[in-house]
């Protein structure tokens, strides 16, 4: 079922100093979405989807856009210092259902704004989201050798253990109070867009 998103937004810098603009996703974000699987590396989109993923199908596109800001949730990044304000990030989760109070996130950035610190933020909005709508922890299945989403995660307070072969399964409650995160760059970067996000406008 399709919500209208929350009128939310937030802005921030990375640290490069790139201005960005942090939203939930809407549904006429499907260009956006394809554009940016485009400047994608075959890399970075197997570390996302699991999958050497080449496209995204009508079906596809409509999943990751239309959802319902309850069970679903989905936060895209805007570079606004580039002509047209180009996506360059969507972090999401998604409810277990049969686990309510945990979701399952997945997180993508474009190639070129990646290591800048967009992650943590990305989370860091997404986690604010996942509370106001009864989600308590997160867990995640992450590629063995995806060593900066690890490096991230754990900063974040997660704990790593097997998942089958080449995967690990990251576990962790979100941090109602960031301040408890260990004292890290992503740390700090997770508790601003947390923070900026009164949790009482992130439901739909």
């Amino acid at each position: 079922m399709t919500a209208d998103p929350p009128q939310v937004a937030i802005r921030n810098r990375l640290r490069d100093g790139t201005a960005v603009l942090l939203r939930p996703i809407w549904p006429n974000d499907k260009d956006g979405l394809v554009d940016g699987l485009a400047r994608m590396s075959m890399r970075s989109r197997l570390m996302r989807f699991l999958a050497p993923v080449r496209r995204l199908t009508e079906s596809d596109l409509c999943y990751l856009t239309e959802i319902d800001f309850r069970d679903h949730m989905a936060w895209v990044a805007l570079d606004l210092s580039a002509p047209g304000r180009p996506g360059i990030g969507v972090a999401r989760c998604v409810r277990v259902s049969n686990r309510p109070d945990v979701a399952e996130p997945a997180i993508a950035v474009v190639d070129s704004h990646q290591r800048l610190g967009l992650g943590p933020l990305l989370l860091g909005a997404l986690a604010r989201s996942a509370t106001a709508n009864g989600i308590a922890a997160m867990e995640a299945t992450v590629l063995a050798d995806n060593r900066p989403m690890l490096k991230l995660l754990r900063d974040l307070g997660g704990q790593v253990a097997p998942d089958g072969q080449g995967l690990l399964r990251v576990s962790g409650r979100i941090p109602r109070d960031p301040d408890t995160l260990a004292l890290s760059d992503a740390a700090r970067l997770f508790a601003s867009a947390f923070r900026a996000l009164p949790q009482g406008s992130l439901r739909p």
